[in-house]
């Protein structure tokens, strides 16, 4: 989708290592705050981010990206690991935004923001990680395998009901809001999958699954927020406050009456608090959100780093 500032897009076709891949970036002249890089998760594209990329451009040019496994550009077989993608984001990034810039990254796109972040501590102003964990659980571990099996050998309709139960929560004593929108569509999209989509898909899911559990390596120093639905059944909120804990510079905190997909869910909401938190503004008392934890390392732990593995 396009705003009032189109005229000053830029898409810029990139390739790394003979994968073709694209950004592009909204120019915003009169922008308050760095530049925001928008890092999507699975099912996520460049030209995908509606309302919330809209929002931010009150405030900010706005930076998205279809890496090599994304959207239009190359598969990546899942061999490369998720430092092979974060070199991918820096060579988009050292073209239109050399300064420092603000970091989004949600669900999948979470571990590249961070492996991009730690690999550039200079150049990351603030981080924020919606969606996330700091390993993948054996339940986790467990639903992404089944997603997996049903993308190479179910019906189209398995795996849409399942990726539909993975990232939304269906209890009826939980509030979600928009759900029966955000189901809707989230249905059609998954429907109108191509073949390249759903194998890009499964090139991505077997990275994760590959690349997981991986060795502790050095931390974000960059002020970091995390955040997901109070409902997510996927990165719960348990996960994504212990990805938190081992950051040292964090703050964590639970949208109300939303689960994993709280962006299509509370956009204007989730949004605010991502510009608060740009901006370096105050995050106490929203009434969208439960009370924001702000964390200090103790233990000396960070987020797990992927293993470099595009040289193997």
């Amino acid at each position: 989708m396009t705003t009032r500032t189109a005229l000053l897009e830029e898409v810029i076709p990139l390739t790394l290592h003979g994968y073709a891949y694209s950004g592009r970036i909204v120019h915003r002249p009169d922008a308050r705050v760095a530049p925001i890089v928008l890092v999507g998760g699975a099912f996520q594209h460049q030209n995908g981010w509606g309302r919330v990329e809209r929002a931010f451009l009150e405030a900010a040019s706005v930076i998205t990206v279809d890496l090599p496994g994304w959207g239009s550009a190359d598969r990546l077989p899942a061999r490369y690991g998720f430092d092979f993608l974060a070199e991918a984001l820096d060579q988009l990034l050292s073209k239109v935004a050399p300064g420092p810039v603000n970091v989004l990254g949600t669900s999948y796109g979470s571990a590249v923001a961070h492996q991009w972040a730690c690999e550039h501590p200079g150049r990351a102003e603030r981080v924020a990680l919606v969606g996330t964990m700091a390993h993948l659980t054996d339940h986790a571990r467990a639903r992404v395998s089944h997603l997996l099996r049903l993308a190479e050998h179910g019906s189209r309709t398995e795996f849409v009901n399942s990726v539909l139960h993975t990232m939304v929560c269906f209890s009826p004593r939980a509030t979600v809001l928009r759900r029966p929108t955000v189901v809707r569509c989230l249905t059609r999209a998954l429907n109108e999958l191509t073949a390249d989509d759903v194998a890009k898909y499964r090139d991505n899911t077997l990275r994760l699954l590959m690349h997981a559990e991986l060795p502790r390596g050095y931390a974000v120093r960059a002020p970091v927020l995390v955040a997901t639905g109070e409902h997510d059944p996927l990165t719960t909120p348990a996960l994504s406050r212990e990805a938190a804990t081992r950051c040292p510079d964090a703050r964590f905190t639970t949208l109300k009456d939303a689960d994993h997909l709280v962006h299509l869910e509370r956009p204007t909401e989730i949004v605010d608090l991502l510009i608060r938190f740009f901006s370096g503004e105050s995050l106490a008392g929203l009434d969208y959100c439960h009370p924001v934890e702000y964390l200090r390392q103790q233990s000396g732990g960070t987020l797990p780093s992927p293993r470099p593995s595009h040289g193997s």
